[in-house]
């Protein structure tokens, strides 16, 4: 028996000193069985949509997409206390601050998707004549977009490579675009089956192009390149 709680002990230190390692490399993203974390991961995984009278207020004020993602990440702290768990849809009060002053932000959790129905920051005033019926995707702001796309190994597919050279375009250029672009979200869909997929606009040497990266599993594709005109690339990828 004692030998059985010497190895017990052994293990428990060892288990401990294992997660304070993980927690000081990955921070919060190491212990995704925590309840808040598991929140943010179940509104996070969903489409994510907001009501137009909601964005225009949000706009008004300063608070952007860049904050809604932000504490869906890391900088949100759940409110379980004044969040609503036990109805449907489940309502989940994040706060945290946006230029030294406090901000919180409501989301909703359905089936098929999450909602920001609600938010509270400065005491500007701000009024909308919308009524909050018609939804639309929170846009995804470029600095998490390009997180995504350079977490992984990125490479350019055949038939975006036939483009690249049709436009006269370099591989380090191509490589590099997702770094000063905007992301286009009528063309863009991260829940995509059985990949996401994102599109970004931006410029090379002064012309318009627009890029798409599909996010597999092991790397980012870069599956199309669009200019001005067309290139002849009917390449089966």
């Amino acid at each position: 028996m004692s030998k059985f709680k010497t190895r017990l002990r052994y293990y428990m230190i060892g288990f401990g000193l294992g997660l304070v390692f993980m927690f000081m490399i990955f921070g919060n993203r190491a212990c995704s069985w925590l309840p808040e974390n598991r929140v943010k991961n179940m509104i996070a995984e969903k489409q994510l949509i907001v009501g137009d009278s909601v964005w225009d207020l949000m706009q008004c004020q300063g608070v952007d997409s860049e904050d809604i993602y932000r504490f869906l990440n890391e900088d949100g702290d759940v409110d379980f206390s004044d969040s609503k768990t036990r109805s449907y849809p489940k309502e989940y009060l994040f706060k945290g601050d946006k230029n030294n002053e406090d901000l919180s932000i409501t989301f909703a959790l359905y089936d098929e998707y999450s909602e920001v129905i609600d938010f509270d920051f400065s005491q500007k005033n701000c009024a909308t004549d919308k009524s909050n019926t018609d939804k639309m995707p929170v846009p995804l702001p470029a600095s998490q977009v390009r997180k995504i796309i350079e977490a992984k190994e990125m490479r350019i597919k055949e038939k975006a490579q036939c483009e690249m050279k049709c436009y006269g375009l370099t591989e380090k250029q191509v490589l590099a675009f997702h770094t000063g672009a905007d992301v286009v979200m009528a063309e863009t869909n991260p829940h995509a089956d059985p990949n996401g997929y994102y599109t970004m606009r931006g410029k090379i040497a002064g012309k318009v192009y627009s890029v798409t990266y599909i996010d597999g599993e092991n790397r980012t594709r870069i599956s199309r390149i669009k200019g001005s005109t067309e290139c002849d690339c009917n390449v089966e990828d």
